[in-house]
């Protein structure tokens, strides 16, 4: 979650006020029992197939089996939360559609691994639950189960939400509720995604390469970074590195690729109403678009919980950074994620023609979860020299999950807020007498209205027993107890507010080792990882480790134990304390180990099946959409007649329909009685030859948006739908702008459906 701005105060004193009139009901077990005996059983264990480098068959041992496919995961963009995850705020539009692109990699003879990358806010553990769900009921439960399937999100923060299982996501939102349409075309997305990939295997070649991206991204978290006590290790603040897997044919035919850089999906703005795969959405457009056909490029997280696209303030660095339309005020916004998307996609083409070194040799998976909340003993090794002067050599555990006033303050991506400076809300530890004592922060140091907070803390201390949290906690000011502030909550008081088993997973692929965490990881936690697991894998071969984020799973940020202390706000949403980077480097070095050993690795408790426990849904979820009304298509704003062809902006209105109906009949299957759902698209850019019309762009376009507003106020059943094309150097030319719709009518005891298209006049480029 990022960027909630002084509007979630409102929210948060709500939040308060009915906490304090609540009974706590805790039973500290429930947790777990919900987590063992979902499903009645634990999970029967990661699939013990071995990583041994010896070939299972006589095939060569640079030859695998691999299948790439992409499909349209385009949930509802309108009425919907936004990326941002800022209370109030809803999606609106639609600018690039949302994807899901998987590869799915075997070994003739031996294991086989789906890993797909998802233009998603966040990878929800209930998305990942729901796949796996879906593949089995489809047939294909004996090529892929929740071991051997491995979901990342690309972070866009421009892509609708409300698909978690969590309260936590679901009520800090633009629009609160559960949303079961979102949730199925997603699951339902994906795994269409890894089926295609499956059933159009061939004998293919893996290469690997890796090459630095630089004068690109920026660290949005400086001043917590400068606290690493390893910083001088490093020539940069952020990690440069590209990581890349080239997949092609026997026959040297392209097949795709598949590339790791940490960077957050936030070229769009806290503003930016409509849904965009944002620049790594675009990275991928522009390397699907150079190779055509069905090439399939697909941009991974990396370690970037503290890496921002943007640019900071030359004047202060604390301020908003500064996106290329702030820069460069000669472009649209549109444009943010395509002067980013292009660096990326541009670099990730350039390292695809260089790679050379080919893999070889067996894969390999596996996977474990970690109930977090379980205050897990780290082992005073994996922590060494990397602690505050404060901290104890001994007794440190992750801590139950919490959410650190900290985040309050925002963060560098669009809104820092007024009433506190990022890393003012923590507390201090003093040395005094002698001896380290903690100064805990007052929230009546806040300015202006947010003061009311400070005032009614202390009655919500009592109401949500947070102080039994502090002392774990150290430097974060404990707001909200997200992993115990379940027993308060109506009408699902036994699930917590995020999910607290968490899933870890490592897929090997010859000598390269995929390491899957559903954190936003920082740039140094993610280099210690990297750096100890390079280390315990060396002796099974393997060479090339790279760290994913966003996997399986979210669980907010991880940082180091130094920039936690900063409670910047990475610090404040790092949920599971100051030990939670040692921890995970702990866990993780247990499946490397296990690894090399050449022995199965403990899966842990399966986490809860929520599914049938969504109470609050979207309104729209609940209800549909009602009615559709006024003259379908009708132009209301018309073109003009001619336009720059080299640089200009066509925008034309239309009467338009709620753009949920079509996916509401898509899901239902019976699009098709109106339009060809592999082909529908919103709009169309066409071009006139002769006496046809030719479509040069769909609502897929980067360069094409469409907009939808209510009219009449919030029941009223009329709509506009406007549609904006920025023209950047296309052909002279006659063009018109399409429109198709399917309006949904109520006639008092049943609902008809209607197609219909709207067209502006035609205008020139010249």
């Amino acid at each position: 979650m990022k960027n909630i701005q002084s509007k979630f105060l409102t929210l948060a004193l709500a939040l308060i006020l009915f906490l304090i009139g609540c009974d706590q009901k805790s039973d500290d077990d429930k947790l777990l029992e919900l987590a063992v005996s979902s499903n009645g059983t634990k999970e029967s264990g990661s699939n013990p197939i071995l990583n041994s480098l010896a070939l299972p068959t006589s095939t060569p041992a640079d030859v695998f089996l691999v299948g790439a496919a992409k499909a349209d995961i385009t949930g509802p963009f309108v009425q919907s939360s936004t990326g941002y995850n800022s209370p109030g705020d809803e999606m609106s539009g639609l600018a690039m559609r949302l994807y899901s692109r998987a590869f799915v990699i075997e070994r003739p003879g031996g294991s086989r691994v789906a890993i797909v990358t998802n233009d998603m806010i966040h990878m929800y553990q209930s998305v990942k639950m729901g796949v796996v769900k879906k593949l089995q009921a489809d047939g294909y439960g004996s090529a892929f189960n929740n071991d051997n399937v491995l979901l990342f999100a690309t972070h866009t923060h421009s892509a609708p939400s409300n698909i978690s299982w969590y309260t936590l996501f679901n009520l800090f939102n633009g629009v609160i509720g559960f949303d079961k349409v979102h949730y199925n075309i997603v699951v339902n997305g994906i795994a269409e995604s890894i089926k295609a990939a499956y059933n159009n295997r061939r004998e293919a070649r893996i290469k690997f390469v890796a090459g630095n991206l630089s004068n690109f991204a920026n660290n949005r978290s400086s001043a917590a970074y400068t606290l690493n006590l390893d910083k001088a290790n490093y020539p940069s603040n952020i990690n440069e590195t590209m990581s890349l897997l080239r997949f092609e044919g026997t026959d040297g035919s392209p097949i795709g690729l598949l590339n790791w850089f940490a960077v957050h999906g936030t070229s769009l703005g806290i503003t930016n109403r409509r849904a965009h795969g944002d620049n790594k959405g675009y990275a991928s457009y522009l390397a699907e678009s150079t190779f055509g056909g069905n090439f399939v490029a697909a941009f991974p997280q990396g370690p970037m919980g503290d890496v921002s696209p943007n640019t900071p303030d030359p004047t202060d660095i604390t301020k908003p950074f500064l996106r290329p339309n702030d820069i460069d005020p000669s472009l649209d916004a549109l444009e943010n994620p395509i002067v980013h998307g292009t660096k990326q996609g541009s670099r990730a083409l350039e390292l695809y023609n260089a790679a050379t070194t080919t893999l070889t040799g067996n894969i390999g998976y596996r996977h474990s979860h970690v109930v977090w909340n379980n205050k897990v003993a780290v082992d005073p090794a994996y922590i060494g020299t990397f602690s505050m002067p404060w901290d104890t050599n001994s007794g440190n555990t992750t801590c139950v999950a919490t959410i650190g006033g900290g985040f309050l303050a925002g963060d560098e991506e669009g809104a820092p807020v007024d009433f506190a400076k990022e890393g003012d809300i923590r507390n201090d530890f003093v040395f005094e007498n002698g001896a380290w004592v903690k100064k805990n922060y007052s929230l009546t140091n806040l300015s202006g209205a947010a003061q009311i907070l400070g005032y009614l803390w202390p009655l919500a201390q009592l109401a949500l027993g947070s102080t039994k949290y502090e002392a774990c906690d150290k430097e974060k000011f404990t707001l909200l107890p997200v992993g115990e502030v379940d027993t308060f909550w109506f009408p699902n008081p036994q699930v917590p507010f995020v999910p607290v088993v968490l899933p870890l997973q490592v897929i090997t692929i010859g000598n390269t080792a995929i390491v899957a965490s559903p954190f936003e990881v920082t740039t140094n936690a993610g280099r210690r990882l990297k750096a100890k697991l390079t280390t315990t894998l060396a002796p099974a071969g393997i060479s090339n480790v790279v760290v994913g984020a966003m996997a399986n799973a979210y669980a907010q940020y991880l940082t180091t134990r130094e920039e936690y202390s900063a409670q910047n706000f990475e610090g404040g949403f790092t949920a599971y304390g100051p030990w939670a980077n040692a921890a995970l480097i702990q866990e993780f070095d247990r499946i490397a180990k296990d690894i090399v050993a050449n022995r199965s690795t403990t899966a842990g408790p399966n986490p809860p099946d929520l599914s049938n426990q969504q109470f609050i849904q979207t309104w729209l979820s609940q209800n549909g959409i009602v009615n559709d009304g006024g003259d379908f298509g009708k132009v209301l704003t018309d073109a003009n007649s001619s336009y720059n062809r080299t640089k200009d902006t066509v925008t034309v209105k239309f009467q338009g329909s709620h753009p949920r109906v079509v996916q509401d009949k898509k899901l239902d299957g019976s699009l098709s009685s109106f339009y060809d759902p592999n082909t529908y698209t919103y709009l169309e850019i066409q071009k006139k030859n002769g006496s046809s019309w030719t479509t040069v762009a769909n609502d897929n376009n980067p360069y094409t948006a469409y907009d939808w507003a209510r009219t009449g106020g919030d029941l009223s059943a009329t709509s506009e739908v406007t549609i904006t094309w920025l023209i950047r150097n296309q052909p002279a030319g006659t063009y018109r702008v399409v429109y198709n719709g399917l309006a949904k009518q109520f006639w008092g005891i049943f609902w008809t459906y209607k197609k219909f298209t709207g067209t502006s006049k035609e205008f020139v480029l010249q």
